[in-house]
């Protein structure tokens, strides 16, 4: 496996978890790539929320890397700016395609809670002109082909101008306020707060088929966000499949041992998402031209047993 950072900016890198080119199978496969971001509030990235979920996509088969997008404060307007790292992150590995074997028709995007958000927007505006500049890429560079949100942030609305009190606080390195650090201005418009809530940018022409996951019991993200970015698909009439668990709160990760910091991150019936998810995405990246590499396509590849 190739591990390496790769740096964004002075603040933000992915981490690569790149999977070999072994000569027995699946020899000069390209193989989908999956972007986890990590939750935090915007204030942190949660490594619940990182390593073990890139792992476990490579154990079906994908690249992954994580966006270790910037945080504590050092931007304003963090989840516009997690949004470009994100662009940027994936305009890099589109442009590597050949150099990592990687499908650039499949670049996967798979956020948690605040990090959900990022991936929801990556999906929902890759299109749009003014990432242009910002990213130094254009849209087709970016494109985002599948998306899947783990009980990410739908709708974020304005708090009291001055507010300071939020997630994480402890961490912060500025006394920002909740609105300057979520959409860069204390006292926000009603445009500027839906230019950062992916719900209004659902566009049946450019919006990739998405996989949803939720729990009825999260206090923090009320599901209703989810239930409310599935209508808004629906009507779209932009694939996708939601999954909301009736018990579990916000947070889970893998919802076992690989992620528990506490009891209540133990939820065997929760658990089951990445599975569900797994077979989701199937039929997306399983596709006969690209399903054993080169032996599919009659290139001879000397020494290897069949």
């Amino acid at each position: 496996m190739l591990c390496k950072n790769i740096p964004l900016n002075k603040t933000a890198y992915v981490e690569t978890y790149i999977l070999n080119n072994t000569k027995e199978y699946n020899v000069g496969k390209k193989k989908p790539l999956v972007l986890v971001i990590p939750g935090g509030g915007f204030t942190f990235t949660s490594d619940r929320e990182a390593e073990p979920i890139a792992l476990r996509f490579n154990a079906i088969g994908c690249h992954a890397a994580i966006l270790w997008y910037t945080v504590m404060d050092q931007v304003m307007n963090v989840p516009r700016n997690g949004l470009i790292e994100c662009m940027q992150a994936v305009a890099y590995f589109r442009a590597h395609a050949d150099e990592y074997l990687i499908d650039p028709k499949n670049i996967i995007v798979c956020g948690f809670s605040a990090g959900g958000n990022i991936a929801l927007n990556a999906a929902t505006q890759w299109q749009e002109a003014w990432l242009d500049a910002p990213t130094n890429t254009t849209p087709e560079q970016r494109r985002v082909d599948l998306c899947i949100d783990c009980y990410g942030g739908v709708q974020f609305n304005a708090a009291k101008p001055g507010e300071r009190q939020g997630f994480a606080t402890e961490l912060l390195m500025t006394p920002m306020t909740v609105n300057e650090r979520w959409f860069g201005v204390d006292d926000p418009t009603l445009e500027q707060v839906k230019a950062m809530n992916p719900i209004y940018h659902i566009d049946p022409n450019y919006c990739p088929p998405m996989f949803i996951w939720h729990t009825g019991e999260d206090q923090l993200v009320p599901v209703e966000q989810a239930l409310d970015l599935a209508t808004a698909l629906c009507k779209a009439k932009v694939p996708f499949e939601l999954v909301v668990y009736e018990k579990g709160e916000h947070g889970l990760a893998n919802a076992d041992r690989t992620t528990a910091r506490k009891d209540s991150h133990f939820n065997r019936h929760v658990g089951k998402w990445f599975d569900q998810c797994a077979e989701w995405l199937a039929p997306y990246i399983d596709y006969p031209e690209n399903l054993y590499g080169l032996q599919a396509k009659g290139v001879p590849t000397s020494g290897v047993r069949d």
